[in-house]
């Protein structure tokens, strides 16, 4: 009875003093009010500075707020990772305190602040902003509890506070700093340029939004090409860090680097300097550092011979400077043949202007759709490259050069006057002027032909195929309207002559009220696709093989306006159909021939295929059928049909 009455005092005893020691030095915290649930609440507002210090190791890491970005000055200096310091930040500002308690109180119970690990701390973290600092220490972690104690600026106070603030300030420095070398944006970016080790620079420049390369030739750049390869440097990223202070940068290929990227915006001026691989068998890897720093660091560069072709990389392949969209007036001119223009007017018609000696220039309407094909070809030439070149031929050729490309006396010239530059949206007053020369074709690849600007020294190749798109005589830009009848003017008279035996295949006129109301519709009026040839020719030449016209159509206008009250007569003759998109007429009124538009092939075609007897297939052989005697013709009874 004695033995249970001595361990239960023993036992009361034990908590007593658990209860003195442990407990009661939170049960007599000092109150929590406000901003007091979190005790560093006050201290935490606008930081910017940080630093870290591990007694363990004897390793300290230093941040530092600079224009609004963090930087890790300690222990050298780079770009911080913005997340991993905003965690920092928000441990610090939403810090939850469980218990805080004097540090006198301890003293009383015997304790000290190395039980808490706080006599020296685990870590010391040093903060501040606007000129004031504090320094707290972070000891160890609670015996009960996902909590630690932490030793106020002032060192009068122990608060017991979430363990998450340890895990933020715990991460190694490759998870502090930021991966990304530049810190620029490509929207910010104003030039940059490129510097091989053999001295070969590119300088590319932005002035509203376009793109100029100013080294090592002055010309435009293709801004889309520019971009591209922009976006790839920015986004480079460091590997490691090796060396934060190398005794000898020469060990690393950095004394003189082999490549030299500087990127420069209103804001700051960076420039990466790129040294030997790590590793010859892997000569992707390099070492790098940046300009005025001595961190060398590892960097993954996976497309140095796109960089050391940029110069021609980032070119602007497209010759015209000029936007011929927006095109006023061409001109063609050809050695030994007639010349002629084309002028835009007012209504945005276009006319063609013919020299005569008599009265200057004669008038004629021209194809607003012959000139829009024109110029968009004329839009689409560009420098081509192959096998044999790159497509810039020269760029400050000789007179003996140009005499061997074909274009020191080039016998044919495109003069274009536009009101608007390329990629551009302001309007060009007055109107810029370039004239496109036409070279020999290439010795070796007949499909590129030689061209310039007669405005600048640089000498292209081209393709010849885009070129023989681009008509470049005097009765492909007439009018395709094929003749000219008023508005309220309609056909009466209509018929098809098949001319290989004089066969009519169709003869009708409004009295007959038959009229075939789509072809009716496609010749009121006629609007034809393309003319071929400036003459009228009794024969033409479809698929290789030369044939005569397969049909005679004539057409009757009849004139509704009293005031005129007459008739006017059309002749057009028609090739065969082949069952494809090509129909091809002549007129011998219009001395031309020339290519129907689909409606008119469609329209004509139901017309033609319905009205023509042809003859029903032959059946397959039938044995109970006996065989036709000698002269005579065995069919069926439905031999023909319409």
């Amino acid at each position: 009875m004695r033995l249970k009455i001595t361990l239960t005092l023993l036992i009361i005893l034990l908590g007593l003093l658990t209860y003195i020691f442990y407990i009661d030095p939170w049960s007599s915290r000092l109150p929590l009010e406000g901003e007091d649930d979190n005790a560093l609440a006050s201290l935490a507002v606008d930081i910017d500075y940080l630093r870290i210090y591990d007694n363990t190791k004897n390793r300290a890491l230093t941040l530092e707020k600079s224009e609004n970005d963090w930087m890790l000055t300690e222990p050298f200096l780079w770009q911080a990772n913005t997340f991993a310091v905003e965690r920092i930040l928000t441990q610090l500002q939403f810090l939850d305190t469980k218990v805080t308690f004097a540090v006198d109180r301890i003293d009383q119970t015997g304790s000290s602040l190395a039980e808490y690990g706080l006599a020296p701390p685990s870590l010391t973290l040093e903060f501040g902003s606007s000129g004031s600092r504090y320094s707290i220490g972070i000891g160890k972690a609670t015996d009960l509890g996902n909590h630690l104690y932490l030793l106020s600026f002032d060192k009068t106070k122990i608060h017991v506070v979430d363990r998450s603030l340890l895990d933020s300030l715990s991460i190694d420095i490759e998870s502090l700093r930021s991966p990304r070398i530049f810190r620029s944006n490509i929207f910010e970016v104003n030039s940059w340029n490129l510097q091989l080790q053999d001295n070969l620079r590119t300088r590319v420049t932005k002035n509203e939004n376009i793109w100029t390369i100013e080294t090592p030739i002055n010309t435009r750049a293709d801004s889309i090409e520019v971009n591209t390869l922009l976006g790839k440097l920015l986004e480079l990223k460091s590997l490691r860090v090796l060396q934060p202070t190398p005794a000898d940068l020469r060990l690393f290929g950095l004394q003189q680097p082999s490549l030299r990227i500087a990127i420069e915006s209103d804001q700051s001026r960076e420039a990466l300097e790129v040294g030997n691989p790590i590793s010859p068998t892997d000569p992707l890897i390099r070492y790098g550092k940046l300009e005025n720093r001595n961190t060398v660091f590892e960097i993954e560069l996976d497309y140095v011979p796109e960089l050391e072709k940029a110069q021609t990389n980032l070119r602007d392949r497209r010759i015209f400077e000029i936007d011929t969209a927006y095109a006023t007036s061409v001109s063609f001119e050809r050695d030994g043949s007639e010349s002629f223009s084309l002028q835009k007017l007012e209504t945005d018609e276009w006319e063609i202007l013919i020299p005569d000696e008599e009265q200057g220039f004669m008038r004629e309407k021209g194809s607003n759709e012959a000139v829009k094909d024109a110029l968009d070809w004329l839009n689409k030439i560009k420098a081509i490259a192959s096998p044999i070149s790159s497509g810039f031929v020269h760029d400050a050729p000789t007179a003996a050069d140009l005499e061997t490309y074909g274009l020191e006396v080039p016998e044919y010239s495109i003069r274009i006057a536009s009101g608007r530059l390329k990629d551009r949206t302001e309007e060009s007053k007055p109107p810029k002027v370039e004239t496109l020369l036409f070279g020999d074709l290439h010795s070796e690849d007949r499909t590129l032909r030689y061209v310039k600007l007669a405005e600048s020294d640089f000498v292209y190749l081209v393709s010849n195929d885009i070129l023989e798109m681009i008509p470049d005589v005097l009765f492909q830009y007439h009018s395709r309207r094929l003749y000219e009848i008023p508005g309220d003017a309609t056909i009466n008279k209509l018929s098809i002559t098949r001319l290989s035996n004089e066969e009519t295949l169709l003869y009708t006129s409004i009295e007959d009220s038959n009229l075939p109301v789509e072809l009716v519709d496609s010749l009121t009026p006629l609007e034809v696709k393309s003319y071929l040839f400036d003459q009228y020719t009794s024969t033409v030449s479809i698929a290789g093989k030369r044939q005569s016209w397969a049909y005679l159509m004539s057409v009757t206008f009849q004139w509704a306006s009293a005031d005129t009250g007459h008739s006017k007569s059309v002749e057009l003759y028609v090739s065969e159909l082949t069952g494809g998109p090509l129909l091809l007429g002549g007129s011998i009124d219009r001395n031309s021939v020339f290519e129907f538009r689909q409606p008119f092939i469609d329209a004509f075609s139901s017309v033609v295929f319905d009205r023509v007897k042809r003859s029903v297939p032959q059946e397959p052989f039938d044995y109970d059928l006996p065989l036709p005697s000698e002269g005579e013709e065995h069919a069926s009874p439905d031999a023909e049909q319409q």
